[in-house]
């Protein structure tokens, strides 16, 4: 048996389950003995694994038993030298990477369309950000990433950058010039840290982009819950190479888990890269044939269309076909009313944008699940092309509400480092009056997180209209103290 056939961990646990110890330490359920009724119902044969820290089952902190040959064996799937298990999701390694390789004043390039995870880590190591611009599609209304003349100019402009960020592929399934980005950048002693939490499957299918630690990156982030088998809450850093300081990692690491990690959530890690090593590729092998067979099916519905690499590849150089933007623009119907009439049909959505919404095609789909999808659309276009009593006049409103629910974002001004900001004496101002002041608070809209302006940035024109633009469309922000942003804090001048 070859050691990826094994589950070091999960055996553990199972061993010492086996052995029935008498258990006098958390948690206070006692191995579900005294569990509340419904969670016993719930839960009930996963209880008696749901351990406080138990040393001898090895520890997340400094692990040197099972969960580190869980972990290695993890590096070693991916081709790595190290991995990180997390309890705290990808947030947490996002922040620990930024963490562990630049510090106060330090500068990080980073794109503008990066996750709010990494301006909480840019307040918690103190480093100084520099944003890339990225390119934009109009027609689809999505981020395409940052080009690799862009990357370079950015670079050469800042040579004093320690690292920079990448988002590989980004929510859409796009994917920048990873290979080209990461030697340029290494070529100027920077070291690469990249939020692939939509890419823990991509090593497994020759139809799908190259994976981030294949192309050189040295630090690599992972949402193994996003697109496979692991229980929500749980990913993976991997990372790789002399550039990286090891040690300094896993403290970081430290100070951003729990110190009383849920073995369940560590099993289940364990139990997706087996699976991974095991049957991966006929898993992907299946959803990668499942996406494409959605989208061939979606091209015969009227009024329906799918984003397509060859819409996008004179400006990208790699796409993820299993994230999927259905769009409804020739139907007239916003992303908003569109997601309401899937509802209607049992069928819920990634996210939801400007005329599309996105699904995404994951090992867990199956020929039903696809086929219910796509005879959910066929109804809805069946319906609205058949419904005469709406006006052209509402078609028309509906279309140029379109242009106001985009995913195009202001461009940032930095006056103050997240951190110093975060920091700093503030005052809540009413929204209209905060024109060119500060921003005190970092607002989002989710999903794709994406910070419209975070803590330290200038409140521009542009960021003002952002924000107006998602209320009318009944977006509820995430960050903002006051939700209705009728009112938002500013650093005091």
């Amino acid at each position: 048996m070859s050691n990826q056939e094994r589950m070091p961990f999960v055996e553990a646990l199972e061993s010492y389950k086996k052995q029935h110890f008498v258990p006098f330490h958390t948690p206070g359920h006692k191995i579900g003995v005294e569990a509340p009724q419904l969670l016993k119902d719930w839960m009930g044969p996963a209880l008696p694994y749901d351990l406080g820290v138990m040393y001898a089952l090895d520890d997340l902190h400094e692990p040197e038993g099972e969960l580190k040959e869980a972990q290695d064996l993890t590096a070693r799937l991916y081709g790595a030298d190290h991995c990180w298990f997390s309890i705290n999701g990808t947030t947490a390694l996002i922040e620990a990477m930024i963490m562990g390789t630049v510090g106060p004043d330090e500068t990080i390039i980073i794109p503008r369309e990066a996750h709010r995870s990494v301006i909480s880590g840019l307040v918690l190591s103190g480093a100084k950000p520099v944003y890339m611009d990225c390119q934009f599609d109009e027609r689809w209304g999505i981020p395409l990433g940052v080009s690799l003349d862009d990357v370079v100019k950015t670079m050469d402009a800042h040579p004093e950058a320690k690292a920079i960020l990448l988002v590989y592929p980004n929510y859409y399934g796009v994917g920048v010039d990873i290979v080209n980005i990461v030697k340029e950048a290494h070529k100027r002693g920077m070291i690469v840290l990249v939020d692939e939490a939509h890419g823990p499957h991509l090593p497994f299918s020759n139809t799908l982009p190259i994976e981030a630690i294949v192309a050189g990156a040295d630090l690599v982030a992972q949402s193994t819950h996003k697109s496979v088998g692991s229980l929500t809450q749980t990913s993976w850093l991997l990372g790789q190479g002399e550039r990286i300081n090891k040690r300094r990692i896993t403290q970081m690491h430290q100070m951003l888990q729990s110190t009383s990690p849920n073995y369940i959530f560590l099993a289940s890690l364990d139990m997706a890269r087996h699976q991974l090593a095991t049957v991966g590729e006929d898993l992907i092998r299946r959803t990668v044939e499942l996406s494409l067979y959605l989208r061939s099916e979606l091209h015969k519905i009227s009024g329906i269309t799918t984003m397509e690499y060859r819409d996008i590849e004179d400006r990208v150089v790699n796409y993820d076909c299993t994230k999927v933007l259905i769009d409804a623009k020739e139907l007239g119907l916003t992303g908003v009313a569109f997601e309401r009439m899937l509802r209607e049909h049992r069928i819920e959505v990634e996210l939801v944008q400007a005329h599309h919404v996105l699904v995404l095609i994951t090992i867990g789909d199956t020929k039903e699940s696809i086929t219910a999808l796509i005879q959910a659309v066929r109804s809805i276009s069946d319906t609205v092309l058949s419904t005469s009593h709406e006006s052209n006049d509402t078609k028309d409103e509906n279309l140029q509400n379109l242009s106001k629910d985009s995913a195009l974002l202001p461009e940032p001004i930095v006056r103050v480092t997240p951190r110093n900001a975060m920091y700093a004496n503030r005052e809540q101002v009413r929204l209209q009056d905060a024109l060119h002041r500060m921003a005190g608070e970092t607002i989002a809209y989710y999903p794709p997180g994406i910070p419209c302006v975070a803590v330290g940035e200038v409140i521009s024109e542009s960021v003002l209209q952002y924000i107006e633009n998602r209320k009318a469309l009944g977006y509820v922000p995430n960050g903002a103290d006051d939700m209705t942003l009728e009112t938002i804090w500013v650093l005091q001048e």
